[in-house]
C-alpha cells in the first residue's frame, strides 16, 4: 500500500508492507506413568513464522523554498529524511522518482514550468536558471527520474542499524527574474520494499547444535576443484570457494571448524575432541541420540598412555567397552599433518586443523547403541553434536564412500590438502600400542557394522599410496571422528 500527499513544495509518502504473525503449534502427549505400565515422554517443535514488515515515514520539516530571484540565478536547497524501519533480516531497498513520466515543477497560476531535465550531474553553480534536481551527497545534483526510470538510492541485506534507517535526500532549484512568480509544485514519490528474510546458512549459525538440514542445504555446494575458502558468507553462491565457519560445540565450549564439500554435505573440518565422564550424562538435547533421551559413558576417556597389554577395549563386548582416549601434550597436534607437536606453530587458521582430538572406539563413538552384536547395518546413536551424525560406511549420502567419489578424494595427497585437511593421526591399538601409525596413516570411526562381529567400516588412508572409504577395522580400536550433518 502507498499513500502520497501533494503539497507545494512539500512532499511525503508513506509505504507500508504489513505481514502477520504465524504460531504453529503442536500438542504435547505425555503418558503418565501408572502401577504396572511404563512411562513414555514426546517432544515436538513449536514453530513461530515472523513474517517481514517494512515502515517508511518523511521528514520534510527541512523541505522549504521561498526565493527572491536575481537576474544571475538564486540557488537554494532543502532537504528530506527518509525513515525505514523493517524486521527483514534481509534489508531492505528504497526508490526515488516522480508521481508520472513528468518530472517539471508546474505553475499553480500560469503555464510555466521549472524543468529538470540536465542529462549530467551539476553543482549549485553549474545548475542552469529555472532548472531543479535531486542530490543524495548534498553536493552533485541529478535530474528528477519519471515514474519509469524509479532509481533506487538504498539497498542493505542486513536489518538496518538505526543509523541505516535514515537517507536523505537534498532537493535543489535555481531561479532567476525571467520566471514569473508563484507558486511551482510536483509530487515525487518514495518507495520501500523488505526484501525476503536472509536464508539462513552455514555463516549463519554460531553453534553446532544449531545445524539443521535445511541450514546445510541452502548453503552454496562447491565444485570438487574448489580450494579457496569463503569465511563469513560475502561469495554465498559461488562455486569456487569452500564455505567454512567456526562453531561452537555448547556441551564442553569447544570449537570446529565446519565446511560445505562438493558432495552436498557439511563436515566437520577438525577431529571430534568431546572429553567422556562417567559421572556426567549426555543427553538428546546436545547430542546425537535418537533412540534414547541420555546415555551415560562407562569409562571416562583416558589421559594418560598406559603398557600396550593394559589398553581395555579391544576384544570386550559388553557395554562398559566404551573407551575413549586423549593424546599426551606431546601427540596433540600435528605440523603439516604429519608431524606430531606439543605445541604446534600457527600459520594462519590452516592451523586449528592439526588437532589429533580424541580417540573413540566403536562403542563409545555409537554411545553405548553399537554393540559387538550389531552387523551388517548401521545405529542411529553417536556422540556427536545435536545435528550431527556419524559419517555411514555404505554407498550412500552422508557417507565417506560417497564424499570419496563426489570429491574425488582418491590420494593422501588431496584428503590432507586444503579443503578436507585431514590428519593423520593413526589410531589407539590394543596390539601394537598406543598412537599405533601416527603420523603416516589414518582412520575415521562410521556408524556402519560390518557383516563380522568385531568390526565395522572406516575411512581409512595412507601415506602417499590411497585411501579406503569402506576399510574394515576392529570395534576396540579407538579413532578419530569426523562428524557430517544430519
Amino acid at each position: 500500500m502507498k499513500k502520497t500527499n501533494n503539497k507545494t513544495n512539500k512532499i511525503s509518502s508513506l509505504a507500508v508492507f504489513s505481514g502477520s504473525l504465524l504460531v504453529a503449534a503442536s500438542a504435547l502427549l505425555i503418558f503418565a506413568p501408572v502401577i504396572r505400565s511404563n512411562a513414555e515422554e514426546k517432544t515436538v517443535d513449536v514453530t513461530v513464522n515472523v513474517n517481514p514488515i517494512v515502515s517508511l515515514s518523511l521528514d520534510k520539516s527541512a523541505l522549504n523554498f521561498n526565493i527572491t530571484p536575481t537576474s544571475a540565478g538564486v540557488f537554494d536547497s532543502g532537504s528530506i529524511i527518509a525513515t525505514v524501519d523493517t524486521n527483514s533480516t534481509g534489508g531492505y531497498e528504497l526508490y526515488f522518482s516522480s508521481e508520472d513520466s513528468g518530472t517539471s515543477l508546474m505553475s499553480l497560476v500560469s503555464e510555466s514550468t521549472i524543468a529538470s531535465d540536465f542529462n549530467s550531474a551539476v553543482t549549485s553553480s553549474s545548475m542552469l536558471a529555472n532548472k531543479w534536481g535531486y542530490s543524495l551527497d548534498a553536493t552533485n545534483f541529478n535530474k528528477i527520474p519519471a515514474l519509469a526510470d524509479q532509481i533506487k538510492i538504498k539497498d542493505l541485506n542486513h536489518v538496518p542499524t538505526s543509523s541505516e534507517k535514515d537517507t536523505m535526500i537534498t532537493i535543489g532549484t535555481k531561479i532567476d527574474s525571467t520566471l514569473p512568480s508563484g507558486a511551482y509544485s510536483k509530487k515525487v514519490v518514495f518507495s520501500a520494499i523488505a526484501h525476503p528474510s536472509a536464508v539462513p546458512t552455514l555463516h549463519s549459525i554460531t553453534t553446532m547444535q544449531q545445524m539443521t538440514p535445511e541450514i546445510c542445504a541452502n548453503t552454496t555446494t562447491p565444485v570438487n576443484t574448489a580450494t579457496a575458502l569463503d569465511w563469513d558468507g560475502s561469495y554465498h553462491g559461488d562455486n569456487t570457494r569452500v564455505p567454512r565457519k567456526s562453531l561452537q560445540d555448547t556441551r564442553d565450549g569447544k570449537y570446529y571448524l565446519v565446511s560445505k564439500l562438493a558432495d552436498g554435505n557439511c563436515w566437520m573440518s577438525q577431529n571430534l575432541e568431546l572429553m567422556l565422564d562417567s559421572t556426567e550424562a549426555l543427553t538428546n538435547e546436545k547430542t546425537d541420540l535418537n533412540t534414547k533421551t541420555s546415555w551415560i559413558p562407562s569409562n571416562s576417556t583416558y589421559t594418560t598412555i598406559l603398557a600396550a597389554s593394559a589398553w581395555p577395549g579391544y576384544y570386550e563386548t559388553a557395554a562398559s567397552a566404551a573407551y575413549s582416549y586423549y593424546p599426551i601434550a606431546s601427540d596433540r597436534y600435528f605440523q603439516g599433518g604429519t608431524n606430531k607437536s606439543s605445541t604446534p606453530t600457527a600459520s594462519g587458521a590452516e592451523y586449528d586443523w592439526e588437532k589429533a582430538g580424541v580417540y573413540y572406539n566403536w562403542f563409545a563413538a555409537t554411545a553405548g547403541s553399537g554393540t559387538y552384536e550389531v552387523t551388517s547395518r548401521s545405529v542411529n546413536d553417536s556422540i556427536c553434536p545435536k545435528g550431527w551424525m556419524l559419517p555411514l560406511g555404505t554407498t550412500a549420502d552422508k557417507s565417506w564412500y560417497n564424499l570419496w567419489i563426489v570429491a574425488d578424494i582418491k590420494t593422501p595427497a588431496i584428503i590432507i590438502s586444503t579443503p578436507y585437511n585431514f590428519v593423520r593421526a593413526g589410531y589407539y591399538n590394543y596390539l601394537n600400542g598406543p598412537m599405533s601409525g601416527q603420523g603416516s596413516l589414518g582412520f575415521m570411526q562410521s556408524s556402519t557394522a560390518t557383516s563380522s562381529q568385531n568390526s565395522t567400516y572406516k575411512l581409512n588412508f595412507y601415506e602417499e599410496v590411497h585411501v579406503r572409504p569402506q576399510d574394515t577395522g576392529d570395534k576396540g580400536h579407538g579413532n578419530n571422528i569426523r562428524c557430517v550433518a544430519r
